[in-house]
């Protein structure tokens, strides 16, 4: 909801920094402690409500839930558009939305989801089953669908999505208006918390039309404006008439408008040192892991011959030589939370041996080893495109990691590429390594494990392992406990691989005032529904020590 996705570009701002030097335990203990005990139905003051302003970093946003794997996007589509579920505001947990009800077969293979029947499209048309069924037909026939293939424990999912069956032979049935049949290959008890991500909403034919509790009003190149839709289900519960998202225009005005209360929630980058409350500054772990990647052969293009040329990336055993040396704690540089594995450590998830530290000698070893094994001269240098943006690394981590390679005769290229276009260019890309930040969509190690999935259409490495596909079917149909050691496993092969460098598990930064936001919550996924949102009233402080005069 990641990327996640919720899918980010890996990028470090010297507020990140800056934000560090300020203490607010005690304010934000609080203020989740004021969360925890506000009801379903606060008391909110309509003239308030006129205008929620919130500004974010520039960026382009692409707005089809369908396409879109940015974490950015995901805000904005909270409000937007819906789906049998959403997401709890604090707690994440999948809770009831165009769905009133699910129920499942004694052989848990079966799922049969009760659509309400006030649900309605924001052009007034009712939402029925069918619509839930052919916009789930629709994702899984888009090509460009990040995470279509979540849904391939639906029966056909797979083979529809690949071309090999009709849409009617589709585990997925419309039995009336308000009752949805979905036949799995396996049990899928997960299956609810999955289709909370706005990929799985309903959408309509005519994308001006929207499921959600807000519609597009306008959008251009410096804010985009979402009304309340009228038709929402839960209109009467959503407070906000309007959101406004501006366009941040540097660090300094976005200071100056929350200073000035002009604003109500920042996501961009401010001057933490001109923040003249400096308990407003939010910042929470995420469920989330920054890391690199290796892009295999398999998944980059073939020559005009149709042949696809093999690297020596496609290794593991020149992928670990690479791992041993790199320079961990020049990397990772002084994060809050360093990431050795993959997988966000999560309660009963086995712990799986990571990478600590940095060895030399070993690195050569393996090098020299890889080089005889595939006969790779050892004086042949051998060239390792980085492809990444300004943001990714600072000159002084690229020139240490170029030195930690060149003992190996390996050459360093870095090839810097706009972040606008760096996370859709990764498929089409040559290149053999980036960095991505990965945001978790549901609390479960498969949201990190999917991604390398053979089959997955979030599988950007192109990295296959029969072993590793296998234990991840096999977790799916056994009981909790052996279900987290069978993917704990499978991670260990993903490391054992070297495949993946981690790096450290993000944190967000979020600026606004709880005593004057309501309907907003931390949660691991930086992610905050917009239809729970209102303002409060202001908190008029009493003066105990003003001058009283004798006539008073």
């Amino acid at each position: 909801m990641k990327q996640n996705k919720k899918l980010i570009a890996f990028a470090l701002a010297a507020f990140f920094a800056a934000a560090l030097c300020f203490s607010q335990d005690a304010a934000q203990d609080q203020g989740d402690e004021e969360l925890l005990q506000e009801t379903a139905e606060p008391e909110v003051n309509p003239e308030l409500q006129k205008n929620f302003i919130i500004v974010e970093p520039a960026r382009i946003h692409e707005l089809n839930p369908q396409i879109t794997s940015y974490a950015s996007d995901s805000q904005i589509l909270t409000g937007l558009y819906e789906g049998l579920f959403s997401y709890n505001p604090l707690t994440l947990e999948p809770q009831y939305a165009i769905a009133k009800d699910y129920r499942v077969s004694r052989d848990k293979k079966r799922m049969q989801f009760i659509i309400r029947e006030d649900a309605r499209f924001s052009n007034g048309q009712k939402i029925t089953a069918q619509d839930v069924r052919d916009s789930w037909l629709s994702l899984l026939s888009t090509p460009q669908a990040p995470y279509a293939s979540l849904l391939d424990i639906i029966r056909g999912a797979a083979e529809f999505r690949r071309g090999e069956i009709p849409a009617g032979e589709v585990g997925i049935y419309a039995n009336d208006e308000n009752t949805l049949s979905v036949y799995l290959n396996r049990p899928a008890n997960y299956l609810p918390k999955v289709l909370c991500h706005s990929a799985f909403s309903v959408i309509h034919r005519n994308p001006d039309v929207y499921s959600g509790a807000f519609v597009l009003d306008d959008m251009n190149e410096k804010q985009i404006v979402l009304k309340k839709n009228p038709q929402y289900w839960d209109a009467a519960n959503t407070h906000i008439e309007q959101i406004t998202f501006i366009q941040s225009s540097g660090a300094d005005e976005t200071t100056w408008l929350f200073n000035d209360g002009q604003v109500d929630w920042v996501i961009a980058d401010l001057n933490p040192e001109k923040l003249l409350n400096k308990s407003a500054i939010r910042m929470d772990a995420e469920f989330g892991t920054a890391y690199y990647f290796f892009k295999t052969s398999r998944a980059k293009a073939a020559d005009e011959y149709g042949v696809k040329k093999t690297s020596v990336w496609d290794y593991p055993e020149f992928r670990n030589a690479i791992l041993e040396a790199v320079p961990w704690d020049v990397l990772r540089g002084n994060p809050i939370v360093p990431a050795t594995t993959f997988v966000y450590p999560l309660p009963g998830y086995p712990t799986v041996q990571g990478f600590d530290y940095t060895d030399e000698r070993e690195a050569l070893n393996k090098m020299n080893e890889a080089r005889r094994k595939y006969d790779i001269p050892a004086d042949q240098k051998l060239k390792l495109t980085f492809e990444l943006t300004q943001y990714v690394l600072t000159e002084e981590k690229i020139e240490a990691f170029r030195k930690a390679l060149e003992p190996l005769g390996v050459e360093l290229v870095i090839k810097e590429v706009p972040v606008q276009t760096y996370l859709p260019g990764v498929k089409k890309s040559d290149s053999d390594l980036f960095a991505y930040t990965w945001i978790g969509d549901f609390a479960d190690p498969l949201a990190f494990l999917e991604l390398f999935s053979s089959t997955s259409t979030l599988n950007d490495s192109g990295w296959s392992n029969s072993r590793y596909d296998e234990l991840l079917e096999k977790a799916a149909v056994v009981g909790e406990s052996e279900r987290l050691k069978l993917l704990a496993e499978a991670e260990t092969i993903l490391l054992d691989n070297g495949l993946i460098i981690p790096l450290y598990h993000p944190v967000s930064f979020n600026i606004l005032n709880l005593a004057e936001v309501g309907g907003w919550a931390p949660n691991s996924f930086d992610l905050h529904p917009l239809k729970y949102l209102y303002k409060k009233e202001p908190v008029v402080k009493k003066l105990n020590n003003v001058v009283k005069y004798p006539n008073d």
